[in-house]
Order: C-alpha cells, then sequence, then structure tokens
C-alpha cells in the first residue's frame, strides 16, 4: 500500500516526476496485465464448452444491453434538462466518454467476461468450500438479496483498494480525470481495472447451490452503479443516506481534496461505517470534477479530432509507463 506525497495533485514536482518517469515500464501494471491474460486464458478454454459467442452475447445483455444504454440515454437526455453543471451537449468531456462507452461495449466486456469466467471457475476449482450448503429451508430470493449487499460491499472494497493501492491506482485515476462529468462517464476505465473488481464473484459462487442470481439483478445494479455518475443536482432526499445520489458521488470526484471518500456503488452503508461518507450540503452549489494538476492528459487540453484520439489511447497506455503515485489520502 502506498501512502505517497501529493504528485497527483500536480504542482512542478509532479510534472518533473511524469516527465522523467515517461519513459519508464512500470512493472506492477505488467503483471496485472499478467494476470488478466492467464484468465482471460483461462476464461475462453471454460467458455469454449458453452459457446464464446453466446457467452460474450449474454455477457454485452447485462452489462450494455439495450436496457442499460437506454437508461443510459435517457439519463444524458435528463442531464441537460436539469443539470448540475450545465455543459455543451458535445462537451469534449461527453465526446470521449462517449468513445469508452463504444469501447467499453465492444471490447471491455468481453475482457470482463473472459477474466470474470476465468476467476470463477479457478475459485470453483480450489475454493468449494466458499459454497454454502443446500439450505432447503431458506427462500432463494433472500440468499439474492445477501448475496446482492456483499457484492456491493466487495465493489466498495475493491473500490478504496483502488484509491490506496498505487499501482491499482494508476489504472483507476482515468475515471476520476474526467472535468465533465456526466452519465457516460461511467465507462470511463481502464480495461485492467476490471481486474480489482473480481472479487464479487465470491458470493456468487457462495450462493449457487441455494439460488441463481438473474441477469435482471445485474442489469439493475449496472443501471445503479450508473446512475450516481449523472450531472444532476439529485440528492434523494432521507434516501440519500442509504442510496448513492448523483451530489453524493459527484463529492468523490471532486478536483481537490480527499478522494477516498463517498466510494459506494449503489449503497452509501459501507461508507457511513468506514464514516467515509460526506453527505452533499442542502443547495451547495455542485463541486468541480477532475484530478487538480491534470496529472494525467485529459481531452478538454487537446486541440481537434487527432488530439482527442491521441488522449484516449494515452489515457489507456500512460499507466504502463509513467511513475504518478497514489494521492495522500
Amino acid at each position: 500500500m502506498s501512502t505517497a506525497t501529493d504528485l497527483e495533485r500536480g504542482g512542478p514536482r509532479a510534472a518533473a516526476a511524469a516527465v522523467s518517469g515517461a519513459r519508464r515500464l512500470y512493472l506492477p501494471t505488467l503483471l496485472i496485465a499478467g494476470i488478466a491474460g492467464w484468465l482471460g486464458w483461462r476464461g475462453w478454454t471454460q467458455l469454449s464448452d458453452f459457446g464464446i459467442t453466446r457467452s460474450m452475447n449474454a455477457g454485452r445483455f447485462e452489462l450494455a444491453g439495450p436496457v442499460v444504454l437506454g437508461f443510459v440515454l435517457v439519463m444524458f437526455g435528463i442531464e441537460q434538462l436539469n443539470p448540475a453543471v450545465r455543459r455543451p451537449l458535445l462537451a469534449r468531456g461527453h465526446v470521449a466518454d462517449l468513445c469508452y462507452l463504444f469501447a467499453y461495449a465492444l471490447l471491455v466486456v468481453p475482457v470482463i467476461v473472459l477474466i470474470g469466467a476465468g476467476f470463477a471457475g479457478e475459485l470453483a476449482r480450489h475454493a468449494q468450500w466458499l459454497v454454502i450448503p443446500r439450505l432447503p429451508g431458506v427462500p432463494s430470493w433472500l440468499f439474492i438479496a445477501v448475496g446482492v449487499l456483499v457484492i456491493d460491499f466487495l465493489d466498495w472494497l475493491a473500490h478504496l483498494g483502488n484509491h490506496r493501492v498505487n499501482s491499482l491506482w494508476r489504472l483507476h485515476a482515468v475515471h476520476h480525470s474526467q472535468e465533465e462529468l456526466s452519465i457516460l462517464t461511467t465507462f470511463r476505465a481502464h480495461p485492467l481495472v476490471h481486474v480489482s473488481f473480481l472479487l464479487t464473484a465470491v458470493p456468487i459462487l457462495a450462493i449457487s447451490s441455494n439460488a441463481v442470481t438473474p441477469t435482471v439483478i445485474f442489469t439493475i445494479y449496472a443501471c445503479l452503479g450508473a446512475l450516481p455518475h449523472a450531472n444532476v443536482p439529485w440528492t434523494y432526499g432521507p434516501a440519500g443516506r442509504v442510496l448513492i445520489s448523483p451530489a453524493y458521488h459527484r463529492i468523490h470526484h471532486q478536483a481537490t481534496g480527499r478522494l477516498d471518500i463517498n466510494l459506494g456503488t449503489a449503497f452509501a452503508i459501507w461508507d457511513t461505517l468506514s464514516r467515509r461518507a460526506v453527505f452533499p450540503a442542502r443547495g451547495a452549489a455542485a463541486c468541480e470534477t477532475g484530478l487538480s494538476g491534470r496529472p494525467i492528459p485529459v481531452e478538454q487540453a487537446a486541440a481537434g479530432a487527432p488530439g482527442l484520439a491521441r488522449t484516449f489511447l494515452t489515457q489507456w497506455t500512460e499507466p504502463f509507463t509513467a511513475t504518478r503515485k497514489v494521492p495522500s489520502q
């Protein structure tokens, strides 16, 4: 775990570190890529028995299917009518995140499916003790409800790790670099960051003898995970103490101050229990988002479509070369 200084916040030292380390390979990121590659290969061999194409299509339907994309499109429209911060429809941040959305649906979802299948297969082989024996007297819906809560807790735990462990932060930082936050920012993530969220396969395996989590549950959870990124001023009122609202999650994306707060995906209870919950003040202005000092390239500083394309590619390759450190938290 890194407890480094404020390099992530920018300034001369940060710029010097980025320049001096620009041509160095960062081995921990290469290791994560290697783990992803091995799990992907294991997933490929396992899914080949069921049909690779069918498995990929099922994954896309859950994570980036018509329900999820339709929900995102509707929320993007609502953002234009009642925004927390008014932005042009074709703001650079929106265009860049739209590119991330296409990349997510076409490239990243297959990666998630393969490494997820590989990890789940290894769990099933080496950790059968995790499986809860069949309990006929307990309804399946109860197992599913508990499983969703545990998944949300493990998402929170992985998210905390992304902010506290330098090798994971290097991958997660691109998500925080967005200065024009919107519902589309949900999909702005480095492909390898999903390795850190593989722990969510544990509760699915644990309840497998008692219940199979329906696809609709994962789709609803994907929508709940996307909604907090919306550029709307919603706080949910009293319900915002339990559910993650857009105003609550925007604080997590603030350009200055602590970033290891408001880490929840769907429920705020884990932040509250860990004293990392900062609830939005009533009537407060929306905070600026992004990373102070722009320690990684951002599309708002790029000129024209070629510059936007270069920035997009650099955001994916930068974690393999630069020497940024996790911000002091």
